[in-house]
């Protein structure tokens, strides 16, 4: 059984444990969902996006002060959070000064939960390429297969991956349509799993899914082919 403790990491040369450090960065898939629980809640009037998670931050972030600096040149894009309010009162996309997720743009997959419009999904690619030190953005999307109920999703997809989508190098339909995290899920990270021979994905694919295709594969989305996966809740880090 491996020991818990490693009392001499300390005294590893630096290169060393820096190296470490980033075998610990792994790819994340990372929620985002939007709940406006009172009428004159809109985002559109405000300066600053407003989403929320349930999500957690990579454990290098907290573990001390030479991980957390080695991370952040990692997580290079900090995304601030919104919280909520009580129903009765506007307000619930209140931004938390310190609540947010910290994301690998080039490397993390951001999964939008619900059926956001386009003007707030073009407003989320903007922030991440304004604030991407290498001024490319989000490479990785995972949006609803709820989004594909609307007529016409196909063509407008078409659209979009010569426009906002033309730089992202994967875009997941995934088949969890809710628009929020399920109640019993507290935080935690999800992932993408392959469904392919599943009964729900053969009867997508048979379905809205033929409008997405281009022959018998997927459409091809900005630099990768489209791909329809399942979304996963687990808790812990």
């Amino acid at each position: 059984m491996a020991p818990e403790l490693f009392p001499f990491f300390s005294l590893l040369p630096a290169e060393l444990r820096y190296m470490i450090w980033h075998y610990s960065f792994e790819e994340r898939v990372v929620e985002l969902h939007a709940r406006r629980s009172h009428y004159a809640d809109d985002y559109r009037y405000g300066s600053a996006l407003k989403w929320q998670s349930r999500c957690t931050n990579p454990p290098a972030l907290s573990v001390c002060a030479e991980a957390r600096a080695i991370a952040l040149r990692h997580y290079t894009v900090r995304f601030p959070l919104a919280t909520a309010a009580p129903a009765g009162h506007a307000g619930d996309s209140i931004v938390d000064l310190y609540r947010a997720l910290y994301i690998s743009p080039a490397v993390d997959t951001v999964v939008i939960l619900g059926d956001p419009d386009f003007h707030r999904l073009s407003s989320l690619l903007s922030f991440f390429r304004q604030r991407d030190p290498t001024g490319e953005g989000l490479k990785r999307l995972a949006i609803s297969a709820r989004w594909t109920h609307h007529y016409g999703f196909g063509a407008m997809l078409r659209v979009f991956s010569r426009t906002i989508f033309r730089n992202l190098e994967q875009l997941v339909i995934f088949m969890f349509e809710d628009s929020m995290p399920p109640d019993k899920w507290v935080g935690g990270v999800c992932s993408l799993d392959d469904c392919t021979g599943t009964d729900y994905y053969k009867r997508y694919a048979m379905g809205r899914g033929q409008e997405l295709k281009e022959g018998k594969r997927w459409m091809v989305i900005g630099k990768g082919e489209l791909r329809i996966m399942d979304l996963k809740f687990r808790s812990g880090w």
